[in-house]
């Protein structure tokens, strides 16, 4: 087991995190910083504070910074998330480095994983840009018009 610090921020007020708590890797404290959030939300409405200003500082037994928490992202786990969307791949991306640090693989074979997670949510993203020109192009010469078809704009 290790020691993580979830230091609370608010605004500009900080609150370091005394005690710690102990998880067996850096997955399970964000899981633990997340589900702490989500029981502070309640708690920041009720006193109405809004929420969305605190994020949990997440440190080592050294200080050493590990995560950050913005306590928005508890609102993001509501909004439905498409597997082509840039920010699976961000998750992705910070997966592999918590599980990399865990592990104990070597700087090398970290950047390497992670290297290719970014790789790849670079080409989605391209090709989102690539359709969202296609898109705006036809909207900027013909504002009105109505594709038939399933609502992809492609008319079959």
């Amino acid at each position: 087991m290790r020691k993580f610090y979830f230091n609370f921020r608010q605004g500009h007020s900080f609150c370091p995190d005394e005690e710690g708590c102990d998880f067996a890797n850096t997955d399970e404290a964000y899981l633990g910083a997340f589900a702490a959030a989500q029981e502070l939300w309640r708690e920041l409405l009720i006193r109405r504070e809004d929420p969305r200003e605190c994020a949990f500082e997440v440190t080592d037994l050294r200080g050493s910074a590990l995560f950050t928490l913005p306590f928005s992202e508890i609102l993001d786990v509501c909004r439905p998330m498409s597997p082509s969307s840039p920010l699976v791949g961000a998750v992705a991306a910070a997966r592999a480095v918590a599980v990399a640090m865990d592990s104990g693989l070597s700087a090398h074979q970290t950047v390497k994983s992670v290297s290719v997670v970014v790789a790849e949510t670079r080409s989605t993203l391209r090709e989102t840009l690539k359709v969202l020109k296609q898109v705006s192009a036809v909207a900027e010469a013909d504002p009105f018009r109505i594709v038939p078809g399933d609502g992809t704009g492609n008319s079959s």
